[in-house]
């Protein structure tokens, strides 16, 4: 970092933005004394020494010291062999002095202040939104990048919490971290170290008032930007519903009235029990998924495009949804009812007896007939 910041403060000291009040100040502050006017809020100090040669020392106008070593958090000092970069955040007013190896052809640089041009969020911001936005750091009317001054450049978005104003005094409440980016070319950031970044922003919070925060630093310079907002309920909800006899299935879509029920557009995956991730999109209020063969744990994550009734495109995050499919019931075939007893029968039994005896009970008569009439006639 040492070498490019060294190349990017000689580009920027040549910059034309510099201001005529600027290179004043440049002339005049050759020496190791420098005073501070009572309306400077910031200032960038950049103080040239001779090679090689340690930090400057800081002396305030009430004798106080900074080192490089040891100094208030609100100060960023970066330093290398040959120079000093000092930025000081509402600076005492009055003579200031830096005690080192200066170089007297250069001295000491008060460079006006910087500011963070970023994008403005819209009037009405939906919980769980996703915003895309572009922040950059400018010096007048020219952006800055890495080529001048900005190495290892970051955008941190929070929010502050304005629900309950005396309470918040009492007990501060920390600020809600929404993102952190880089200026590395990565994600939507277009060109890597160009001095603008490009982030996408989720709205993870509850409904309410709050204070939106982005600032853009290096750890050197560090510039705010903020706007009061208020966080909307999110117009979109979605319900997977459950599996039917065909293991069939669906996304459902609820929208409120701020939203055109015609423009909703659906986007994300779906993991199955399997680890298999399916991509899942459609139209409308009732996106079909896949069917639901696998029993198991399901879990589908997506995002919801959708138009506003006052034309505004917006994207929603949708938080994961875990939905168990639980396995398809088999119906057993009914169990055949045990025989009655053999008691239970005896009508039948009597029957089939007397239907088999009666033909052996007439055989038997008319033998023993036959019998007798036989014996009768030899008696005679």
């Amino acid at each position: 970092m040492a070498p490019l910041m060294v190349r990017a403060l000689g580009l920027l000291l040549g910059l034309a933005a510099l201001s005529a009040q600027g290179e004043e100040q440049r002339s005049r502050w050759l020496g190791n004394t420098f005073r501070i006017d009572p309306s400077i809020e910031e200032l960038t100090l950049i103080i040239e020494r001779t090679s090689p040669s340690t930090p400057v020392v800081l002396i305030k106008p009430d004798g106080s010291k900074y080192y490089y070593q040891r100094h208030p958090d609100h100060i960023n000092w970066a330093s290398t062999d040959t120079r000093d970069v000092i930025t000081l955040w509402r600076p005492e007013p009055g003579p200031w002095q830096a005690t080192g190896k200066l170089a007297g052809e250069h001295g000491i640089t008060l460079l006006s202040v910087f500011r963070l041009s970023i994008d403005e969020l819209p009037a009405r911001v939906y919980q769980n939104e996703v915003i895309r936005l572009n922040g950059q750091l400018m010096h007048g009317d020219t952006r800055l990048d890495a080529n001048y001054y900005l190495e290892g450049l970051r955008l941190l978005a929070q929010l502050y919490s304005r629900g309950d104003e005396e309470n918040d005094q009492a007990y501060p409440q920390p600020p809600l971290r929404l993102a952190e980016f880089v200026d590395d070319g990565t994600g939507l950031d277009a060109v890597a170290e160009d001095g603008q970044l490009t982030a996408e922003v989720v709205f993870d919070a509850a409904p309410g008032n709050y204070l939106f925060q982005a600032e853009v630093s290096n750890g050197v310079l560090a510039r705010y930007a903020e706007q009061e907002i208020t966080l909307y309920p999110m117009p979109v909800h979605a319900r997977v519903t459950t599996p039917d006899s065909q293991r069939q299935w669906r996304i459902e879509l609820e929208t409120d009235s701020d939203i055109l029920d015609d423009s909703l557009v659906v986007t994300g995956q779906l993991l199955t029990p399997l680890e298999q991730r399916l991509p899942i999109s459609g139209q409308g209020r009732q996106i079909e998924l896949p069917p639901a063969r696998q029993p198991g744990n399901y879990h589908w994550q997506g995002r919801v495009f959708a138009t506003t009734v006052d034309g505004r495109e917006i994207q929603l995050n949708m938080k994961e949804q875990l939905v168990r499919v639980a396995p398809p019931l088999v119906r057993e075939a009914p169990k055949a009812a045990p025989p009655p007893p053999w008691w239970q029968g005896w009508p039948l039994w009597a029957g089939v007896a007397g239907l088999t005896l009666l033909p052996a009970g007439g055989g038997f008569w008319w033998w023993r007939r036959k019998r007798i009439n036989a014996a009768n006639v030899n008696e005679k």
